[in-house]
């Protein structure tokens, strides 16, 4: 017989045996013996089929005998059940069997073959090496070497820390020497440096930043200290600035000013 394990249920089509036209004329005890066959079939070893373990077909006496051997009229429930085409004999080898249950099998048998084909089409592609996989990847060519004008290029753009918030490029440094000397590049820087550190304000552009406010804050710084700054450091500068405050004091003494006025207080003293 077949394996149990392979189906443990058989299923019943309650529609189809309350509907069929073939089955609904049977008398209850035929209908009755009727299932009991179908139960053999199901557990055959050939599904569907009334044959022995050897596969050779049962005799209708064999059958008789398994099934409805306690009936009054023990062969005729199986004539009636072959004449009403409810079951029906191979022409091969004369096996009663359902026409019903034989189609299903087969069914059955095709979709778990074609199933265990596509689960072994997905088990190769996952168990495949990765090796394999990867030389079927193009390799991606390295970038080209930079031209001598794209470095150029790249380093000009390159921007450089002139204090912990300032960052400039070194041609924009350099304009900004060229323009206002190099006291007054550095002076600048300072001013926007504490800028940015004590409002936390952030530039797309410092340089641009410095030419739009910081010039002005600092040409207005140097208006009010009465003196610009040099291209030295700016602790000569404001030596320098000091020097021209004595001078100034000296002519206001001259003229009857007092000396204790705030102009006359030193850069370091007011700032």
């Amino acid at each position: 017989m077949a394996k149990k394990q392979d189906l443990p249920a058989m299923p019943f089509y309650v529609g189809d045996w309350l509907k069929c036209p073939e089955v609904k004329v049977l008398p209850p005890d035929i209908r009755g013996l009727w299932f009991d066959m179908i139960c053999y079939m199901w557990e055959n070893v050939e599904r569907g089929v009334m044959v022995k373990p050897n596969h050779k077909p049962y005799t209708k006496n064999e059958i008789v005998n398994m099934i409805g051997r306690d009936c009054s009229d023990t062969g005729h429930w199986l004539d009636v059940l072959i004449d009403n085409g409810v079951c029906a004999i191979r022409e091969s080898d004369g096996a009663i069997y359902s026409r019903r249950m034989v189609k299903d099998e087969d069914v059955r048998q095709k979709r778990q073959q074609a199933g265990k084909r596509g689960g072994e089409v997905t088990k190769a592609k996952i168990l495949k090496p990765q090796s394999k996989t990867v030389e079927n990847i193009p390799e991606i060519p390295p970038p080209p070497p930079l031209t001598p004008d794209e470095q150029t290029k790249i380093e000009k753009a390159k921007k450089y820390k002139y204090s912990d918030n300032v960052t400039l490029t070194r041609e924009e440094y350099i304009k900004l020497v060229d323009e206002h000397t190099e006291a007054g590049a550095k002076r600048m820087i300072e001013i926007l440096n504490n800028y940015k550190g004590s409002k936390g304000k952030k530039y797309k552009s410092d340089y641009l930043a410095i030419l739009n406010w910081v010039v002005g804050r600092y040409n207005e710084e140097v208006q009010s200290n009465g003196s610009k700054w040099t291209n030295s450091d700016r602790g000569s500068s404001t030596q320098n600035y000091q020097g021209v405050q004595r001078s100034k004091q000296q002519t206001d003494q001259r003229a009857g000013f007092g000396g204790d006025t705030e102009a006359q207080k030193s850069y370091s003293e007011r700032f």
